[in-house]
């Protein structure tokens, strides 16, 4: 097209019939009303409504984030409230094991209805299926601060996993349709430091309120409303973008029209056979494992330590410090994350796995030295924890980004409930109920005390990030590769809109 300046890439996508393609060699089509620039779709002449309507959807998003991890949180930070029997009002003592079992049972069910909600996320409206699952999860957050007994608590928490699975599995799909490839994973960004932040709000306001108001049950009640009130805003102020938008595709928003059981095998078939999504969902399963047994277990293991050591330390002052680390660890490590993954991506398309690998490296090592360090240096160990975590959270950004651009749109939604299924299953709904498991294993029957039979637990998250960072580095082998390959073919088209090695999009011919 003689219009179109040399910045601007240009798809041109011919529709065939069958009568058309029978049509002589030399017939010359009119393609020009075909033509669709590619910078329409990234954002160039995009108008400020639009800008203000998109940065409105990614806010309320990053707010229900932000919510539902604190919520998920909230009981690592009333933990030793709910251990001994006096203060919680259950049946009995909770035990180091039922107590990484809270956490399993929500992660358990969170990641066996991440399908479910996959499948339906690549084919209906997903603004109404994240309202639904919001709402869902309000009521069992405020059911679980009526529990009575162990096993009601325990449930509640499970139901609660379902409602977030709603939503964790579908927001970075509807985010990588508001946003083109070069500010995705800036954008990205914004939405996983919630996750860092929300988590340490979890220590504090379960641990705070629970003080103040001298129950665990009032921790469980500050998110619930909050969550309606998003959940509300959601529905009336946003709309669900287009699928595919961003990526330039002509026909964007056609939604996976294959139905049934079969056709999510299918669609599963397909991802499974992504090598950089399968070695990048392991090297992330490894950060799960790792960030949520220290979420779990941190604050209790500082607080059992410095009570071994002779410290005055509350728990409610060992979780407030661990979720101030968290907030500010996760904060910078996130946009850190983000901010290496947009300069050197340009230099090498295997950038994401090479910072995602090196940086639980370097998490391994300064963790590995943290933990251990505790009973001999309060200030040397929380030295190491904050640069431990901050190489952690470098992951977050860049690791949504990989599953995402190396799955076609119109079967994002599946991928990211494929990732979320087995980095749960692997990760954090094993992790801490499995160092709690070990913890009690140590200290009933070799008699190690608390505090340290803790510790030696804790070690084996290190060993875990370690497998996790090699698994990263592999995946960057495959990255440029997959994300080429990583195209649809256009409904009612015979051409497919790929991305060369490079990134750079072009038009590959499916029938020649």
């Amino acid at each position: 097209s003689s219009s179109s300046s040399s910045s601007n890439l240009v798809v041109v996508v011919v529709c065939f019939d069958e009568r058309s393609r029978r049509m002589d060699e030399d017939d010359q089509t009119d393609l020009s009303p075909l033509i669709q620039p590619m910078s329409e779709h990234e954002g160039t002449t995009t108008s400020s409504t639009k800008k203000r309507k998109k940065l409105v959807i990614l806010l309320i998003l990053v707010g229900i984030n932000l919510l539902n991890y604190l919520d998920r949180y909230t009981i690592s930070g009333i933990l030793p409230n709910l251990n001994d029997v006096s203060t919680s009002g259950l049946d009995h003592d909770l035990s180091d094991s039922e107590g990484g079992l809270l956490m399993t049972v929500f992660v358990v069910s969170y990641m066996l209805f991440s399908p479910v909600f996959g499948y339906y996320g690549d084919r209906v409206n997903r603004k109404m299926l994240i309202t639904i699952g919001i709402l869902f999860w309000s009521v069992f957050t405020l059911a679980g601060s009526f529990s009575k007994t162990y096993v009601q608590l325990m449930a509640a928490r499970g139901l609660v996993g379902i409602g977030e699975a709603s939503y964790a599995t579908i927001a970075p799909t509807i985010i990588a349709d508001l946003y083109p490839p070069e500010i995705r994973t800036v954008m990205l960004s914004v939405f996983y430091f919630a996750i860092p932040v929300g988590a340490a709000l979890g220590f504090i306001v379960g641990s705070q309120v629970a003080a103040a108001l001298g129950s665990w049950r009032w921790a469980l009640r500050v998110s619930p409303p909050l969550g309606v009130l998003l959940a509300l805003g959601l529905f009336f102020f946003t709309k669900d973008p287009p699928r595919g938008e961003s990526d330039g595709h002509i026909n964007a928003g056609v939604a996976n029209e294959n139905n049934g059981i079969f056709a999510m095998f299918k669609d599963v078939k397909k991802i499974l056979k992504v090598r950089s999504f399968i070695w990048s969902t392991l090297g992330f399963t490894a950060v799960t494992f790792t960030s949520g047994a220290m979420a779990q277990w941190a604050p209790t293991y500082v607080y059992r330590m410095g009570a071994q050591e002779g410290s005055s330390i509350s728990s409610a002052t060992a979780s407030l410090a661990f979720g101030a680390v968290t907030v500010v660890t996760g904060v910078l490590g996130t946009f850190y994350g983000s901010w290496l993954s947009k300069k050197y991506t340009p230099k090498t398309r295997k950038a994401d796995g090479y910072i995602c690998g090196v940086g639980l490296f370097v998490s391994c090592a300064f963790m590995g030295l943290a933990i251990p360090l505790l009973p001999f240096s309060t200030v040397a160990f929380w030295f190491l924890v904050v640069f431990g975590e901050l190489a952690l959270c470098l992951n977050w950004a860049p690791s949504a980004a990989i599953t995402l651009y190396v799955n076609a749109p119109h079967m994002r939604a599946s991928a990211t409930s494929i990732n979320i299924l087995i980095t749960h299953l692997f990760g954090d709904a094993m992790s801490p109920f499995l160092v709690g498991l070990i913890s009690d294993t140590l200290h009933k029957d070799y008699n190690v005390s608390e505090a340290d039979s803790l510790m030696l637990s804790q070690l084996l998250t290190v060993l875990v990030a370690l497998l996790g960072a090699m698994c990263y580095l592999r995946s960057a082998k495959y990255l440029a590769e997959d994300r080429a390959n990583a195209g649809i073919v256009e409904p009612l088209t015979d051409y497919q809109v790929m991305n060369d090695k490079e990134g750079k999009p072009f038009v590959k011919d499916t029938i020649n």
